[in-house]
This record gives structure tokens, C-alpha cells and sequence, in this order.
């Protein structure tokens, strides 16, 4: 009788703890989600990016603050995607009880207004020959924003996309108020197509804005280079391990104009870039010639500047390479 009831109590010892396993698995579901093709920004615990999702029909985006685990997300996409649900056990107080993970990418689809998201550079207006450096459109769907230039004067304003109907508005627009006979003209068309288009199609490298089925006026993407046009202060020099206080300063101007000094000696002169990459030529310079005991940095300067063939710019930082190779790094002054 005693085994018996051993037996009995160990079944139960037994039953006991796989009931209490079987409460601690998370309980498992499958959601279909849209994911937005632009990410807001929202507040959760602090300042941060959201997904804008639609799950279960709704009508109207709401604000994803989590992440989705395995899901890599470009901007620019709307994507169709299946997550496994999970419940976390014992959550942080500023974290969800729910973990998001990736099943499968059902579709994706790039979205036609934020294929919109560059510059945009314009050859001809009006059937006449512009600069294509001088003249572009900048294109911001993430922030509704879209500015032109035609060489002078700078135009900026809102923009509204209706995917239903596919038509896109632009406008009121704001512009600076000089007058420049040169490309008086080219302003006057391009401010004349911003306000008027209504339509647009991206093919490619290619944009064409129409006004009711007419083009108004083609375009294809490349670079505005405004980012360029800074004094700058070098910071770093390819060979130079120590500049000390012999620090060289440069400016670049709208015009293709170049002056500064290498630390001692002021120097002058042009440069050439590329419409359609960040590709830059600096030079040939013409320099005074005074004596700089002491200092080999501007020797260096005026050597790595004479390679420069390309450069970027990230935020307050301007880069010049030859090719992949880092010869000069200057800051915004």
C-alpha cells in the first residue's frame, strides 16, 4: 500500500511540473502587417524613429514603436510582411510585452513618391539650354518639401502627394529676392513648371513632370553640391602627422572659385565639378611667395590638394580623396 501511494504521489509530482512548463511557453501567433515606406518620428521612452503599420484592415497608419526582428527595412518601400507574436515574460516597465519576429516578406513594392527623394538636374527649360550645375530640383518626400534653383535665387516650399489618384501638388513656394539678368529667365520657367505640374514618373535615373499628360520638363538625378559651397578649416593632412599652428583655410564659392591660405602663403584659383557625381578638380593654384621657416604643412597642403578627385561631405566635415584614399579632412568654419 505504502508503493502504492509513492507511486500515486510521484504521478502527481510529475503532472504537477508539466503543468507548470506548459504555462511558461509563450503563447505563439502570426500577423500580417503593411509597413509604411517612411519611418515618423514618435515618442516612446524617448525621442524615436516608428514604423508607420497597418495590421487587421485598418484605414488609417498607426505608430509601430517596437523593432521586428530579422526585418531589414528600406526607406522608400512599403512592404507586406508576416511576424510571429510572441508574449515576453516579465517585460520591462518601458518595454512591450509582445516580441515581433519576421516570418516572411509577402510583397514589396517601392513607393513612386519617395523614388522622388533626390536631385534632380535640369539641362533645359523652355527649350534653352541651362547650366546643369546651376539648375536642379530637390525633392524631399520624407518631409513633403521640394526646392528648385536655377542660379540665383533659392525656392522652397510644401508638396502633397495623393496616391489614390497619383497626382502630386506643390506650393506656395518662398524665394529669396535677387535679381540676376543672367538667369532671370531660366527662374522664371522653372517657378513657372513648380507651380504648374501635377503629375510626375520616375524612369530610371530619369524624372519628367507633366502638367495634365504635357511634360513640362525632364530631369535626371545628380548632385547640387550646396554642402560644398563653405569656408573650411583643415583639420588633416595625408603625410602629417602634427600640423600644430600652421592650420590651412580654404573657401569654395558658387562660382567655381577657389581662395585661402596654405597657413602662410594666400592662394587662388578654380575648380571644375561634375553635375551628376561628387567627382571636383582644385586647381592649378597660383600662391604668393613669401618664406615660411619652419613649416612643412602647407608644402603638404598644396601636394595632397593638387590629387583631390573626389570628396563628400557629412554634416560639418568635408572629406577630399583621390580615388578611395583620404588626402585632406577640413571642417566648417
Amino acid at each position: 500500500m505504502t508503493k502504492i501511494l509513492k507511486f500515486a504521489l510521484f504521478i502527481i509530482s510529475i503532472g504537477s511540473l508539466l503543468s507548470c512548463a506548459a504555462t511558461k511557453q509563450p503563447s505563439l501567433s502570426t500577423k500580417t502587417l503593411i509597413i509604411g515606406s517612411k519611418q515618423v518620428d514618435c515618442t516612446g521612452v524617448g525621442p524615436q524613429k516608428c514604423y508607420l503599420v497597418k495590421e487587421d484592415g485598418a484605414q488609417e497608419w498607426s505608430n509601430f514603436y517596437g523593432a521586428i526582428e530579422g526585418f531589414d527595412y528600406k526607406e522608400g518601400y512599403e512592404y507586406q510582411i508576416e511576424v510571429a507574436v510572441t508574449e515576453v515574460d516579465n517585460p520591462p516597465a518601458d518595454a512591450s510585452s509582445l516580441n515581433y519576429k519576421l516570418v516572411k516578406i509577402l510583397k514589396e513594392t517601392q513607393d513612386p513618391y519617395m523614388a522622388l527623394s533626390a536631385t534632380w538636374v535640369i539641362e533645359s527649360l523652355d527649350g534653352k539650354a541651362t547650366d546643369p550645375l546651376k539648375t536642379y530640383i530637390l525633392f524631399d518626400p520624407t518631409n513633403d518639401r521640394i526646392s528648385g534653383y536655377a542660379g540665383c535665387n533659392g525656392l522652397g516650399g510644401s508638396m502633397k502627394y495623393d496616391a489614390e489618384a497619383d497626382t502630386l501638388s506643390a506650393g506656395p513656394f518662398m524665394s529669396t529676392m535677387m535679381y540676376c539678368e543672367e538667369v532671370a529667365e531660366h527662374e522664371r520657367a522653372l517657378g513657372k513648371v513648380l507651380e504648374q505640374f501635377n503629375k510626375f514618373k520616375v524612369e530610371g535615373d530619369v524624372l519628367t513632370l507633366y502638367k495634365d499628360g504635357k511634360a513640362l520638363v525632364s530631369a535626371k538625378k545628380g548632385e547640387n553640391h550646396r554642402e560644398l559651397f563653405r569656408n573650411w578649416e583643415v583639420t588633416k593632412i595625408e603625410g602629417v602627422a602634427d600640423m600644430g599652428e600652421n592650420i590651412p583655410n580654404f573657401f569654395l564659392s558658387k562660382d567655381l572659385e577657389a581662395n585661402g591660405t596654405g597657413s602662410c602663403n594666400n592662394f587662388k584659383g578654380k575648380f571644375e565639378l561634375d553635375a551628376y557625381s561628387k567627382a571636383i578638380k582644385i586647381g592649378p593654384l597660383a600662391a604668393t611667395r613669401m618664406m615660411c621657416a619652419d613649416n612643412d604643412v602647407e608644402g603638404a597642403f598644396f601636394m595632397q590638394i593638387d590629387k583631390v578627385n573626389r570628396y563628400e561631405v557629412d554634416g560639418k566635415e568635408l572629406y577630399l580623396y583621390q580615388d578611395d584614399q583620404l588626402l585632406i579632412k577640413a571642417k566648417r568654419k
